[in-house]
């Protein structure tokens, strides 16, 4: 895992705390937040790989431990949550996540 790869997920995840509720529904089981996956997601952009391919995190502790994450989650799980989260409108997400962040860490 290169640094380059911990940056993207630690940033993703930064961004989207205070533009994204913690969870999609009351009701959630609560397992992973929407900003971890998020910033699986995020990865899984930046290392152009598929769904199944976000089981490379059990291999990498460090970059489970900087997500939060306590256990990787299933592949399809990531695959509904970009259902949720995005909804055909990445850029309107980025642009909200975007207005959510302090300016002083835009610069």
């Amino acid at each position: 895992m290169t640094k380059s790869s911990r940056a993207v997920g630690q940033a993703a995840l930064r961004l989207t705390q205070g533009a994204l509720p913690l969870y999609s529904a009351v009701t959630s089981r609560k397992e992973f937040t929407l900003h971890q996956l998020f910033a699986v997601l995020a990865l899984r952009t930046f290392l152009r790989t598929d769904y199944r391919g976000v089981a490379f995190l059990k291999d990498f502790t460090e970059l489970r431990d900087d997500l939060g994450l306590k256990k990787v989650s299933c592949y399809s799980t990531v695959c509904y949550a970009e259902d949720r989260l995005l909804k055909g409108r990445p850029l309107a997400l980025l642009r909200y996540i975007w207005s959510g962040c302090d300016r002083r860490e835009r610069q």
